[in-house]
């Protein structure tokens, strides 16, 4: 196990180690390429278009077969009986959309601007709904951004195959992240890492290996203890 103090920062006790993006995947979902001089872009693999395309064959087929439904009056609203019908394929909807956003969602690192653009261009129209905007498209400048984090994780499928997936975090000044990247491929994932790192001008947090166990003890206990040390 790794103590945080390791990094020599206390920023690495302010901000968390549990993974941001539990569950993983399988397979290599991005990989950083560079779309123009000093900017550098996550491109999705032949994989997350296939993912993709699934979830969008999905959005289709069940938004055809609910407004079908409803226009053929084989679904009735105002039949209590038939809510729970209306209310899974809508579920279902939801889940598909914003997997499907998620999926697609763009990541570009500009060095020029010195900045990582997450999702959308920035959409004028959202202004008067800053929390929308956020999630669709936002910019952090690189003078916001501390350090580079690695993080790993063992995940078990219903199967019980067990495999590790590894994250790739931005960890701000205030000791937020913000998670960019999440897949098995743990060379191509420290690989953009060093890139991003020498971009940014920022250190990198290779936490792989290091997982701590569930009765570990966790920062604010940590700090605890030293604040103890040091008074007594």
């Amino acid at each position: 196990m790794l103590d945080p103090r390791y990094f020599d920062d206390p920023m690495a006790l302010q901000t968390g180690w549990v993974p941001l993006s539990p569950g993983g995947s399988r397979h290599t979902t991005n990989c950083l390429r560079e779309i123009a001089p000093q900017v550098l872009s996550f491109q999705p693999t032949a994989y997350s278009r296939y993912q993709s395309l699934v979830h969008l064959l999905s959005l289709l087929f069940f938004g055809n077969t609910l407004m079908v439904s409803l226009l053929r009056n084989e679904l009735n609203i105002d039949r209590h009986d038939e809510w729970w019908v209306i209310s899974a394929l809508v579920q279902i909807l939801v889940g598909c959309g914003v997997t499907l956003i998620l999926l697609n969602r763009s990541i570009i690192v500009d060095g020029d601007a010195a900045q990582v653009r997450l999702g959308l261009p920035r959409l004028e129209c959202l202004n008067q709904f800053p929390r929308l905007q956020k999630l669709l498209c936002r910019s952090v400048p690189f003078s916001e951004i501390h350090s580079i984090q690695l993080l790993d994780e063992e995940v078990r499928s219903i199967r019980e195959q067990m495999f590790w997936s590894y994250e790739l975090n931005l960890v701000l000044r205030d000791g937020k992240r913000i998670n960019l990247i999440d897949h098995r491929n743990q060379r191509e994932i420290c690989w953009d890492a060093g890139d991003l790192s020498r971009m940014m001008d920022v250190p990198i947090w290779d936490f792989i290996g290091y997982r701590q166990p569930d009765n570990a003890m966790n920062p604010d206990e940590i700090k605890a203890r030293i604040l103890e040390r040091i008074l007594w």
